[in-house]
């Protein structure tokens, strides 16, 4: 047996595989004070017996919550004197609006006054410049210690290239300050760019030990229910890693949630022999938008979260302030705006009676007649009209509650379509192409409107679709990624024998420090490519095979003619990164059952677009296999909400899937 949990803003899902290959599933509300509550609630909620579960998964928003929210440890930074301001500086780039004459940087999560300087010198080659002085340092350690530091970061111009002096100054404070949780930029990031490098480390070392120690009550608590194997956790390149190493690196797991649901797309859509796919996950706080074509998601090295670059391999994602929980409001202009603010789980919106008095989307989809309140949550929580009536009046727009609801689910769906125009049609890719996978509470039910803004003509919506990321959680491989840097002119000699011997020792020293037995990991070979002067990369993955220079020149051009549209063939190619990827195939076997057949079917009125339609409402399991329905209807479910607009139809695909086609 196997148990996926993954908390979001407003539930915690789980879906547990049992030992007959049948699936169920649990929702229950998160519990943003003691987070780790929701996950044993959610277990106790199908009586899962935890003594007979072989893996248990987990997909938590700990890490991103903990340095939005600037709750993490009290940080210092250790760096090479002279270089005390590099996360002060920063680079050159604005994020937002590039025109604001009253731009800020990006603050990192520690005052100036908690980053010392330490005397030491290694150059870009490796050498030795100036030998690492301890007691001086020790001084500036003591100094941290005396302001109230329990973390330390210790990020050391060219650490990248030569990790000695910092392996120094890790096992010195381990020796005299054991108390200290202590992170290495080698161990964390060892790229260059010292800016970003730096930040990562510091950022680890900000939310690391809020990480282990969530782990660890977790680990307990599960014990404590029986549960006897190893915790593992979703991160944020769409893998499974062994809890034990979440402490040490704690920015992998900064889009834990939205890979997994990314990952669970992919299996549905293979299943239903679809190709190319763009994922629309709307949850209780935000939207999640990514591409996967030919089922391939797109990964990067770098994400940026709260306008700090993090140096880790994440799910190329777009991310919008449109969930069920956005508040909307009117700003200085007059204008209408939907989040990123969000009511969250408590109080939530105004129709969930918790306290709630601000419009949020959830009150607009209420009021406008999508969601039925006695059917919401499969009827496990009546929602108040009258209140999300109230809330929405007080915006002062439109002549009635109806026409501000109206307003705003226009608003969040154009939000919503912007996101899928920046994952796709900014880089030169035609969405129009591509099935869209809708799921997680909200997305099935804005999922068509925001296709035909788009141009979009299919929609796939999964079995129990407010559940997809969990459900990922069971399907994902157990994924290591291993990164060295490597800045050179591509030759022959950059993947050849003894490169790749030099990545297997890595693989196999880090899979050994996750107790991973031989021969259950295969190992893929990377390389960050570049044309010489270039400010970014292409990644290039391939088997553990060595490749001459113009084996992997021939690739990367096409790759970049792909993505960008043209190739440089005239130019030197540069290697910047030799990557590494440890993969533990998931080899679980899971079908999802179709549920029985309901004779439910109403009719009733909804506002759409300024306009009044007389709506179908349905059971989702009244659709059997092969039939269909046509728009305007929705399909109610305990996880989530279909809409199908006028002009559409819904068909149940073999294995209990929905296929929404425009006609």
């Amino acid at each position: 047996m196997q148990v996926g949990v993954e908390i979001g803003g407003t539930f915690t899902d789980l879906v547990w595989l049992r030992d007959d290959g049948t699936v169920v599933t649990g929702k229950v509300p998160s519990t943003p004070g003691q987070v780790e509550k929701a996950v044993l609630d959610a277990v106790r909620s199908v009586d899962a017996p935890l003594a007979g579960v072989k893996r248990f998964t987990h997909g938590s928003t700990i890490a991103t919550n903990a340095l939005l929210t600037r709750s993490g440890a009290v940080t210092g930074l250790l760096t090479t004197e002279g270089f005390r301001d590099i996360v002060e500086i920063g680079t050159h780039d604005r994020t937002g609006n590039i025109y604001t004459a009253f731009y800020e940087k990006p603050r990192p999560p520690l005052p100036r006054r908690l980053i010392r300087e330490v005397p030491e010198r290694i150059d870009a080659s490796g050498k030795v410049l100036l030998p690492l002085d301890k007691e001086a340092t020790w001084r500036e350690v003591e100094g941290l210690l005396a302001d109230g530091v329990t973390s330390i970061a210790i990020c050391l111009m060219h650490g990248y290239r030569s990790p000695e002096h910092e392996r120094l100054l890790r096992d010195l404070i381990a020796e005299r300050a054991p108390q200290a949780d202590v992170f290495t930029s080698h161990e964390v990031s060892p790229e260059f760019r010292e800016y970003e490098r730096t930040v990562t480390t510091v950022v680890n070392a900000f939310v690391g030990p809020v990480v282990k120690g969530y782990v660890e009550r977790l680990n307990t608590s599960l014990a404590d229910d029986g549960y006897g194997g190893a915790l593992r956790l979703m991160q944020s390149n769409g893998g499974i890693m062994p809890a034990a190493a979440a402490g040490s690196n704690a920015v992998r797991m900064l889009l834990s949630g939205p890979a997994a649901g990314v990952r669970a797309a992919i299996w549905f859509a293979r299943r239903n022999d679809i190709s190319d796919i763009l994922t629309l996950d709307m949850g209780g706080t935000s939207t999640d938008v990514a591409i996967a074509p030919r089922l391939e998601a797109r990964i990067g090295s770098e994400l940026v979260v709260d306008s700090l670059p993090i140096r880790t391999t994440a799910m190329d994602m777009a991310t919008v302030g449109a969930g069920g929980g956005s508040i909307a409001s009117i700003d200085t202009g007059g204008y209408l705006n939907v989040g990123p603010a969000s009511a969250g789980a408590v109080p939530g919106p105004a129709c969930y009676d918790r306290g709630g008095t601000l419009p949020t989307v959830t009150d607009a989809q209420v009021v406008a007649g999508l969601l039925r309140p006695e059917r919401f949550f499969g009827g496990q929580m009546a929602l108040r009209t009258d209140l999300a009536q109230a809330a929405l009046s007080g915006l002062g727009i439109g002549t009635s509650p109806q026409a501000a609801a109206d307003a705003v689910l226009q608003m969040v769906n154009s939000n919503m379509a912007s996101a899928v125009r920046l994952i796709s049609t900014a880089r030169g890719i035609d969405p129009r192409d591509f099935t869209l996978v809708a799921f997680g509470g909200g997305g099935p039910l804005h999922g068509a409107m925001v296709a035909d803004e788009v141009g979009m003509r299919r929609i796939l919506v999964p079995w129990a679709p407010g559940i997809a990321s969990a459900f990922g959680l069971l399907v994902a491989d157990l994924i290591v990624d291993v990164v060295a840097s490597k800045m050179e002119l591509l030759s022959d000699t950059s993947l050849d024998e003894a490169a790749i011997e030099a990545l297997q020792r890595l693989c196999e020293a880090e899979a050994a420090r996750l107790d991973l037995a031989p021969g259950s990991y295969e190992i893929q070979a990377g390389l960050d490519l570049r044309y010489a002067g270039q400010g970014f990369e292409l990644t290039l993955w391939r088997d553990m095979k060595p490749a001459s220079a113009s084996e992997i020149d021939a690739v990367f051009q096409e790759e970049h003619k792909r993505r960008y549209g043209y190739a440089r063939p005239a130019l030197k190619t540069q290697v910047v990164n030799l990557r590494a990827r440890i993969i533990q195939r998931n080899d679980a076997s899971l079908k999802t059952p179709v549920s029985p057949a309901s004779p439910s079917r109403e009719r009733k009125d909804i506002l759409l677009n300024g306009k009044r339609w007389d709506a179908q409402f349905l059971a989702r399991a009244v659709l059997g296999v092969g039939e269909f329905v046509d728009g305007p209807a929705v399909l109610e479910e305990q996880t989530s909400t279909t809409f199908v607009p006028p002009g559409w139809r819904c068909t149940c695909l073999p294995d209990g899937d929905l296929l929404l086609e425009k006609s």
